[in-house]
Order: structure tokens, then sequence, then C-alpha cells
């Protein structure tokens, strides 16, 4: 009888054994489903969708055999320390740091500013009407002047004083270097854009702030939620350029719930076209 148990043991065993080792593979190596929490992706994304990532991607990537493009939906992994990114483990309570779904709006070698509710990549405005077709939102309508407007750069005598990003507060260039809380911003300030001859002389004498913007490291990615209202979304405007490293995979379709108030919801996410324009 014991020999019996044994070997129904051993059985479930191993079968749960490669149960396990398959899905660990399939989810790896091929594909994945990730749950929308949150309105940061609206309209795109609802709460509560799920889309399919296809893993085999982030290996093409990793391997050097295809970069991801602008437009693109990805799973990212925001900065060590970065403000509200850590979540808590369902029942046991731990924290972690929990992945973001996020609109690539610029890659490596990109020049990215966003001025006054508009996105621009290497200076050419880009057309969004995925989301300005659905939302509105006014950048006079915000108290917050980092809400439409990244990164602000503040200059006195020609030279920086402060950086203010999305989570609406200025750090000085010092802090960053030195002050571990403001480590995740050392990729905004080492990739900024020096300020220019007219910004230095508005600075002279008094302290005077701009826009300003990002030039692209190879191997780094500027990513932005769809939902561009004040506080709709925490993305590249709080923690900056994220490595390619940070990219878990891209989002390219809708699967789940199939049906919402009696219509179909299954549908790609294709890139937008006023990406397909940049140059």
């Amino acid at each position: 009888m014991r020999s019996f148990w044994h070997y129904l043991f051993r059985e479930w065993f191993r079968q749960v054994g490669e149960a396990l080792l398959l899905a660990f593979l399939v989810t790896t190596f091929l594909f994945t489903t990730v749950g929308v929490v949150g309105s940061s992706m609206n309209p795109t994304l609802l709460n509560g969708e799920r889309v399919f990532v296809p893993k085999y991607e982030t290996w093409l990537v990793r391997f050097g055999l295809t970069q991801w493009r602008r437009g693109e939906v990805a799973i990212v992994k925001p900065p060590e320390g970065t403000p509200n990114a850590y979540a808590r483990f369902p029942v046991l309570g731990f924290p972690f740091r929990a992945f973001f779904i996020k609109r690539i709006v610029a890659v490596p070698g990109d020049t990215v500013s966003y001025r006054e509710g508009q996105l621009y990549i290497n200076g050419q405005p880009v057309s969004e009407r995925h989301i300005t077709d659905f939302l509105e939102f006014d950048p006079k309508s915000s108290l917050y002047t980092s809400d439409y407007n990244y990164p602000r750069v503040c200059l006195k005598d020609g030279q920086i004083t402060s950086i203010s990003t999305q989570s609406r507060f200025q750090v000085s260039p010092a802090d960053i270097e030195s002050d571990p809380d403001y480590a995740y911003l050392k990729n905004t300030l080492r990739m900024l854009v020096p300020p220019g001859e007219e910004e230095k002389a508005r600075s002279r004498g008094q302290e005077y702030c701009y826009t300003g913007a990002l030039k692209l490291e190879p191997g780094y990615y500027f990513v932005m939620g769809d939902n561009r209202t004040p506080g709709g979304s925490e993305d590249g405007r709080t923690f900056g350029p994220i490595p390619a490293s940070a990219i878990a995979g891209r989002a390219n379709f809708v699967w789940w719930p199939p049906v919402i108030e009696g219509k179909l919801r299954w549908r790609s996410l294709s890139i937008p076209e006023g990406f397909r324009d940049i140059r």
C-alpha cells in the first residue's frame, strides 16, 4: 500500500513539475498576458482589460536582432526609487516594483520634448489623434506646469539650478547626483539637452525657467501614458528615459473581455499614424 501511495505522489509531483516547467517556458519565451490596472492608457486601454504579449520579441531585441518602435505599447518596469511605482502583493502584503503599461514615444537617438501638451520628437510635432480625438486636455487646466511641459529646466547665470519633473518638485543637479532618493533622475540629467545661448542670456542675474528636451542615448527609450489629463499617467515625465532592459515586452492585442456592453472588444494595438510620420 505504501508503495502505491508513493507511486501516486511521485506521478503527481512529476506532472505538476512538468506543467510548471512548460508554463515557465511558454511565458518566458513564447507569450504571456498582462492585465491593465488603472486609467493611465485611456482611451486606448481600459481598466480590467488584458493584453497579449509575444515574449519572443523581447528576446529578439535582447539579441540585437530588432528594436522597439515608436508608438508601440510596452510593458515596462520603472527605475528603482520612482515615486508610486510600488504595489503590495495580495494577501501577503509585501511591496514590489510593479510593471507599467505605457506607449513608447521616442527611441534611441531621438530628441523628445513635451510643450504645452504637444509631444515633439526630433523637433517635429507628433499628431496623436488616437488621444486627442477622445480626451480633452487643456494646458491651462492644471495648477502644475510640469503636467504639460517636460522637462522643465531652471537656470541662473547660465547654470542649471533645478529640473522639474511630473512629480511636481524641483530637484537640483547636486541632489540628483548625491541623494539616493533622486538617483532615478540621473538618466534625465545626463541626457538633458544643454541650454542654448538664448536661455543662458535670459538667466543672467535672475532665475529663468523653460521647457527643454532630452536626447536619448543608445539603448534608451522614452515612454508616456495615453491619458495626458492632469494626474492621468505617471510615466517618463516622472522617471525619465529607461533602458531597453526595462521593457519586458510589447502588447499587441486586447483579448479580454471579449465583449463589453454588447460590443466586441477584441482589437489589435497598432502603431498610431502620427508616429509613422516621424523622421
